[in-house]
């Protein structure tokens, strides 16, 4: 191994223009959104296990100690959550095909806080309420638009396109130059018993290639959520249509004042004789008596923002599930699987440690690019008026 005085590791000596403005972009745009992308990254990475931790903090409330011979109506249900939680306002529930699981109910109090509450489904009574889902739906939102609504989300947006370009020009400046071992170790291997700098660097680096692949695959799904002209794209290459929910909306039936609606019950046991996969079903409440429709979703699993099953429209009064275009079923479908994708909720476990490990390694980019940057300038003051050289493996 030949050490002599030459350029910076990661440049070409006479590197040309382009290869420039490759570094130039990759610093400078990193620093520029380096706070977003940090505060995004982690706050995504902190709502991958979102079911699982809500699930787990309250694990003695998502089973009854005792199944007993029939299970309350749902209409007693909500009956028995209302009386016992005055000052929440439910807006949908989940009920379970396994007799031993508890009810659920989502609402919001008169601040919109939003918490699940278990009940048992034989008795009625409260087994526990939370607040759990207030937290992940702030996480959610710090996520999505750092809690300032529009202004927030144009933010984020424009980070993740910077993002974007962050991983392509980080490619770029990975990218052995000469495909021998020492390169080669230099490029896929971290230097853990060197100095706190060469192990920065190589954090950033070598993990950053490693997390490559999953960290685009968050990029663009989450681009394809936020910018509406790369969410058309993609629906109109796909046939499907763009915001689904809005156009299922008008195929509800007209307000009927005084009409009876179906029996709960009798809807839910028709979306679990769906198919044989069917263990959840996930069916709103009207805000008010007008709304003449239901949204349901029948899956095995049924998470905060995923499922794994079928979106289906529910006429109120016949309880019947109301025929959709193939467009807005399309439509729908492809921002279930795009939203999956994005919040890792795809092969199991295996999809969701992926894309919560992609996250913490998208969340330490910042930093570690942050701390090259400081110590090279830092360097540079410390050696002023002195000849620089910099050491480079040959």
């Amino acid at each position: 191994m030949k050490v002599t005085s030459s350029v910076k590791p990661g440049r070409k000596k006479g590197a040309g223009w382009l290869s420039k403005l490759n570094s130039w972009l990759h610093l400078w745009l990193g620093l520029v959104s380096g706070i977003i992308v940090f505060v995004v990254c982690l706050s995504g990475s902190l709502f991958v296990f979102c079911d699982e931790i809500i699930d787990g903090i309250n694990h003695r409330a998502i089973y009854v100690q005792e199944v007993k011979e029939r299970q309350l109506s749902t209409e007693a249900l909500l009956l028995a959550f209302k009386k016992q939680m005055p000052e929440h306002k439910p807006f949908y529930f989940v009920a379970y095909k396994d007799p031993k699981r508890s009810f659920k109910v989502a609402s919001a109090d008169k601040r919109q806080h939003f918490k699940f509450t278990w009940l048992d489904p034989y008795t009625g009574k409260v087994l526990k309420t939370n607040g759990a889902y207030y937290f992940f739906y702030t996480v959610a939102h710090i996520h999505a638009e750092l809690l300032l609504h529009d202004t927030g989300s144009l933010i984020v947006e424009i980070a993740t396109w910077i993002f974007l370009i962050e991983l392509v020009t980080g490619l770029v400046l990975w990218w052995p130059k000469k495909w021998t071992n020492v390169f080669l170790d230099m490029c896929f291997k971290i230097k853990w018993k060197g100095k706190w700098k060469r192990v920065n660097y190589d954090l950033h680096n070598v993990l950053g290639f490693y997390s490559l692949i999953p960290t685009l695959l968050l990029t663009v799904t989450g681009l394809i959520i936020v910018n509406k002209p790369v969410n058309k794209v993609l629906h109109t290459s796909l046939g499907g249509k763009q915001e689904p929910y809005r156009e299922l909306r008008k195929l509800a039936a007209a307000y009927s004042p005084g009409a009876a609606a179906a029996p709960l019950d009798t809807v839910i046991q028709r979306l679990f004789k769906l198919n044989s996969s069917v263990w959840q079903v996930r069916l709103t409440i009207p805000p008010k008596d007008s709304v003449t429709f239901y949204y349901a979703i029948a899956a095995a699993h049924i998470g905060l923002k995923s499922h794994d099953g079928q979106m289906l429209l529910i006429d109120k009064y016949s309880g019947k599930s109301l025929p959709i275009p193939a467009q807005l079923v399309k439509g729908e479908r492809i921002e279930s699987v795009n939203m999956n994708l994005h919040i890792g909720f795809w092969y199991g476990w295996i999809g969701k440690m992926i894309t919560f490990v992609a996250g913490l390694i998208a969340t330490s980019l910042p930093i570690t690019g942050f701390l090259v940057w400081w110590g090279r300038t830092h360097k540079k003051k410390n050696k002023a008026g002195r000849p620089r050289q910099h050491l480079v493996v040959h």
